[in-house]
């Protein structure tokens, strides 16, 4: 008897993290903030769970990226070769990340100081990331 609650014990606490662990989908749209038009040629960097390692995902053809990863988790988004419109103060030492579960549940639009006029309104299960592209002078700098 002692060894059968034993072993019960040793599965459940093998298994019970893998079962706590809920893995979803979610759309992050990269929207060009001047103009309100997808951004396709982008490798969005994704940070998870104050991760210092992005990841790169790249835009299909209607500038979205599905992103599969656990309900619990909080994401960062960082832009890649184009111009992010997300405002950054100047004590900001860190991305902000957002809770993969408010993202399910509401929908998140990043804020667009590229343009007052380009708002886009996210989905529930969306996250709306603006960005523009460099000009010249930009690319001229780097």
């Amino acid at each position: 008897m002692m060894k059968a609650a034993l072993a019960y014990f040793l599965v459940l606490f093998v298994w019970s993290p893998m079962l706590s662990a809920e893995d979803v989908t979610i759309t992050v749209r990269l929207v060009n903030g001047r103009n309100g038009k997808p951004i396709t040629d982008e490798n969005l960097n994704v940070f998870l769970n104050g991760s210092g390692f992005a990841e790169n995902y790249r835009a299909d053809k209607n500038g979205t990226i599905r992103l599969t990863v656990d309900r619990n988790a909080t994401a960062s988004f960082a832009s890649n070769i184009d111009v992010t419109c997300h405002p950054y103060t100047s004590n900001e030492r860190q991305q902000k990340q957002y809770r993969v579960s408010e993202i399910l549940d509401h929908g998140i639009s990043d804020e667009n100081l590229c343009s007052k006029k380009i708002r886009v309104e996210a989905r529930d299960g969306e996250f709306v990331f603006f960005e523009r592209p460099r000009t010249l002078l930009e690319w001229w700098r780097l």
